[in-house]
């Protein structure tokens, strides 16, 4: 009896380490994601929500298949650093398995929401040289949307009729560049006249200016400009 209690509690520790090894060997290793080794393409994009929001896209370079778990990760700081520029780096799990050896990319995006003011570019890290930098232009003018300026007239010196035929006008040039479904948001930028004189002019003219949705593409005035003269 007492040989048979030792048999079964050594067949016992035997199963036991058994499926302590087998659990041992079928778990995958942790493997910590490293740094892309080349960095091929940045895309930057600034929305300006409210707070602004910064796109952020990378494509880097990778020796061979089956990296996993593509992340572009954002440089936290204690103080934002004096440069203005925010670090990133492009990471990726390598293969615990053969994989096929050929080089091959791996794309990652980020969005910050709420990105700080003091930010004036992106630098995102690879491995030794292989890093790319994008500043921001913020010494360039900021695109404004094109206005507009449409003038009514009217010779009785109503205020009513030259502001119809100033709308009128804005109405006419909503459809221009194909565009069918445009709105436009418009105020009064001048009101003159002109009463008096042997003829009784009571002229009375009324100037508004107007921004549409989506914006005129180029003043009327300026395209005829840019025309080249024809040669005498």
């Amino acid at each position: 009896m007492k040989d048979f209690k030792q048999s079964a509690c050594a067949l016992l520790i035997l199963i036991l380490t058994n499926c302590w090894l087998n659990a041992i060997y079928a778990s995958d290793p942790q493997v910590e994601p490293e740094t892309v080794k080349k960095i091929k393409k940045v895309a930057t994009q600034v929305l300006t929500t409210n707070p602004p929001q910064l796109v952020v896209a990378v494509s880097g370079e990778v020796p061979s298949g089956g990296f996993t778990d593509v992340k572009l990760v954002r440089v936290s700081y204690r103080n934002p650093p004096q440069d203005g520029i925010q670090d990133y780096y492009l990471k990726a799990v390598a293969p615990t398995q053969p994989a096929i050896a050929v080089i091959s990319e791996v794309k990652a995006t980020d969005t910050w929401k709420g990105m700080p003011f003091w930010v004036k570019g992106i630098r995102v890290h690879g491995v030794d040289d292989g890093v790319k930098e994008v500043l921001f232009n913020q010494g360039e003018p900021k695109t404004r949307p094109h206005m507009r300026r449409f003038k009514g007239t009217s010779k009785q010196g109503s205020y009513e009729e030259a502001l119809k035929q100033a709308l009128a006008r804005l109405n006419q040039a909503l459809g221009e560049d194909g565009v069918r479904d445009a709105t436009a948001s418009w105020k009064v930028d001048s009101v003159q006249g002109e009463v008096g004189g042997i003829a009784g002019l009571n002229e009375l003219s009324v100037v508004i200016v107007a921004k549409r949705q989506p914006a005129w593409k180029i003043e009327p005035a300026a395209a005829s400009k840019s025309k080249p003269k024809k040669s005498e």
